[in-house]
């Protein structure tokens, strides 16, 4: 499944962050996008500028390790100042939504950001009843990589051992009284 798939999926998605992993564990880059997710924190995520780095314990050094992206841009329409939810996949950059999907979670977003109230302005009350929207954490493949599912082997039936009775050598007329 590619990113774009698994966004498509839900219309409630406010936030997206976007991991890139080698062999599913190391990370290789990473993309935070939406109101919440998208503001740089005061710690920034670090990752490697090549893929040879990663994994390294020098994170600080700056010929090696940069920032994540952090795009604070709204990619869903209830953000814009709409009633309605629908996620707006095309303000996500178009080469991380070509990446394979090989984990995800699903977490409520918060309705308050940055001390601000989502729709605040357009008459919700701080605790915003109305606001359902969700955040999403997706573990993708480098580009171009797909992930090899195996098939699972279908053992024989095991033959009957000698002396084994089998339902069909069951005679209920005999067993009848």
């Amino acid at each position: 499944m590619k990113v774009r798939e698994l966004i498509e999926l839900n219309q409630m998605i406010t936030d997206v962050e976007i991991t890139i992993r080698q062999n599913g564990t190391l990370r290789l880059d990473q993309l935070n996008i939406g109101p919440e997710r998208g503001e740089k924190p005061r710690y920034p995520t670090r990752v490697p500028i090549k893929p040879e780095y990663a994994g390294l314990n020098d994170i600080y050094d700056n010929k090696k390790y940069h920032e994540a992206a952090y795009i604070p841009k709204s990619i869903n329409a209830w953000d814009d100042g709409k009633d309605y939810w629908q996620v707006k996949p095309n303000r996500i950059p178009e080469k991380w939504l070509d990446l394979e999907v090989i984990n995800w979670g699903v977490r409520p977003a918060s309705c308050v950001v940055h001390g601000v109230s989502r729709r605040n302005d357009y008459g919700h009350s701080h605790k915003n009843v109305n606001f359902h929207g969700q955040r999403i954490s997706i573990d993708a493949l480098p580009s171009g990589q797909k992930l090899d599912v195996p098939e699972p082997k279908i053992e024989q039936a095991n033959e009957q051992l000698e002396g084994q009775m089998s339902i069909d050598d069951w005679n209920y007329e005999k067993e009848v009284i």
